[in-house]
């Protein structure tokens, strides 16, 4: 018997063996796992700084380049001139507020508008012209000699007309973007 057992020794020494070399087969592949976790974590690293680097250092530069854009995108379109209704201006005779009817304004108004965006706004203004005439002859009557003859009367009349009349429109027809004053006379 002790025969076989001293057979058999070598035989489990063998299997031990064996045994240790797998095991240290899985040590292998933990160093596979941590190498490829730690060039994962290089590239994160990398890229965050990277990310960093470009991005602009301060967000008043960013600031100020987004002004300029938007500077340089309204003086364009402050000094594109879209189209009008200035072949059939709208007219008004009206009695100045306060004078009796000894005084009277005598004004004309053409509306502008983006014909490319709203194309059927043209058809509308003119559809609308006798209803325009009623709110430019109810808000000009209402209007006294000190509030028709003032330094800034024209630019206040623009701005009131222009947003009465943009109210008065249906919002999926558009706007109207500017209001002319084409004709003002106080006798």
């Amino acid at each position: 018997m002790d025969e076989k057992k001293k057979d058999q020794e070598p035989a489990l020494k063998q299997d031990a063996k064996e045994k240790t070399d797998a095991a240290g087969g899985s040590g292998n592949k933990g160093l596979f796992l941590g190498v490829i976790a730690g060039i994962v974590i290089l590239n994160t690293v990398i890229a965050f700084f990277l990310v960093q680097m470009t991005r602009p250092k301060n967000t008043d530069e960013l600031e100020a380049k987004l002004k300029a854009d938007s500077a340089k995108v309204a003086a364009e379109s402050a000094t594109e001139m879209g189209a009008t209704t200035a072949e059939a201006p709208i007219e008004a005779v009206v009695n100045i507020a306060g004078t009796d009817g000894e005084r009277f304004l005598k004004a004309s108004i053409a509306f502008e508008f983006n014909e490319v965006q709203y194309p059927l706004l043209a058809e509308e203004l003119e559809k609308r012209t006798p209803k325009f005439k009623d709110i430019l002859i109810d808000y000009l009557s209402k209007l006294t000699l000190l509030e028709v003859t003032a330094p800034d009367a024209k630019e206040k009349i623009r701005k009131d007309l222009l947003r009465i009349v943009n109210n008065s429109l249906p919002p999926k027809l558009g706007e109207v973007k500017e209001v002319y004053i084409t004709q003002y006379i106080i006798q």
